[in-house]
């Protein structure tokens, strides 16, 4: 197993482990006995499949190295309007691998819209779809590339309760579909676990003041995607601003990062500015997604200064009211068909 495999399995575990260790601070999610709205969303799945079409060729099979995670907000209204006591809607980002094919090595990121229909008291069922950017590891022609391509990621979930584990929590049966246009698509047949969370009110403890500038720092493993490369360790400085109670659901963020030397084709550094996406999910408790610009120069490319394109799925748990921890997975994006890199970051935050 490669060790972005294990990285970001371990990341899956931590993001759940943190969300059950803060079950006993969330109102019970049961929707049929207590309808909640706005409730979050996480889920962790691994499993099989395999591609199709376009450039699939040798063993198509993901060779059980698929994986997705997922989090999101819960709804009870559809375009403003209520929907029924049996159905509710999410939007959920998710960061999605497609396991190892033979020659092709994808996953990415995806944004989703997805109608979901209780079946009983604790049981459900969801359909979903959304756009999807994808990075394919790939070979043509002789040349190793990173392939970025923009298509649709169809999802399908069935929801089974898990009576020994806390409210909302359940097992997890999913089927991806992936399409692209001329390139391969994909299908995969998934178990994991997940919960829904109810509504989450701040802790008065670690609630932070409004207009208040957080700092942090962040270290970890970088890891180019092309092969005859090391991983090598990267840290970011951050400064972050969270935007107060009329626009709690975001934050804003500029970073310095250092991407580490590789030893081969990447030893880069830069700033980036993102916006994040940021859903409570127990009153200390947060997931984020955030997206962003990120100009850097490239020491092992004659100094070269590009431009690039951040993504970034983020965990944070609150401490006190000035100070928090988080784990967090980054993609550098360079759409130039080479080097886009990953970064796995645990760091701390305070307030001034």
């Amino acid at each position: 197993m490669k060790i972005e495999q294990i990285l970001s399995t371990s990341l899956a575990a931590l993001l759940l482990a943190c969300a059950g260790l803060a079950q006993a601070q969330t109102v019970p999610t049961d929707v049929t006995e207590a309808p909640d709205d706005h409730g979050a969303y996480l889920s962790a799945v691994f499993g099989n499949g395999r591609i199709h079409g376009g450039n699939a060729e040798g063993n198509v099979w993901m060779r059980g190295r698929t994986f997705e995670i997922r989090a999101g907000r819960q709804q009870r209204t559809l375009f403003g309007s209520p929907l029924p006591d049996s159905l509710s809607e999410r939007i959920d980002f998710v960061h999605y691998n497609e396991g190892h094919p033979d020659n092709n090595h994808r996953d990415g990121f995806a944004v989703q819209w997805l109608m979901v229909r209780q079946l009983g008291a604790r049981s459900a069922i969801e359909l979903g779809v959304g756009p999807y950017l994808s990075m394919n590891t790939t070979v043509l022609d002789g040349r190793q590339i990173d392939d970025a391509n923009v298509g649709a990621l169809v999802s399908v979930g069935l929801r089974l309760p898990l009576g020994f584990m806390p409210d909302g929590t359940h097992l997890r049966i999913g089927y991806n579909h992936v399409q692209m246009r001329n390139v391969h698509r994909s299908d995969a047949l998934m178990i994991g676990i997940g919960r829904q969370f109810g509504r989450s009110e701040t802790d008065p403890d670690t609630d932070p003041a409004d207009g208040q500038t957080w700092f942090g720092l962040s270290a970890g493993n970088s890891i180019t995607n092309m092969s005859g490369t090391d991983g090598a360790m990267a840290a970011v400085l951050e400064a972050r601003r969270y935007l107060g109670e009329r626009m709690e659901h975001w934050a804003v963020s500029g970073k310095f990062l250092f991407e580490g030397d590789d030893g081969a084709r990447v030893d880069r550094r830069g700033l980036a500015a993102q916006l994040f996406y940021v859903q409570r999910v127990t009153p200390r408790f947060a997931m984020s997604a955030g997206l962003g610009p990120y100009v850097a120069r490239n020491r092992r490319a004659d100094n070269e200064t590009r431009g690039n394109l951040l993504i970034t799925f983020q965990a944070e748990h609150a401490l006190t009211r000035h100070a928090r921890v988080f784990a967090n997975f980054n993609r550098v994006k360079t759409f130039r068909q080479t080097d886009d890199r990953d970064l796995f970051q645990v760091g701390f935050l305070k307030d001034f």
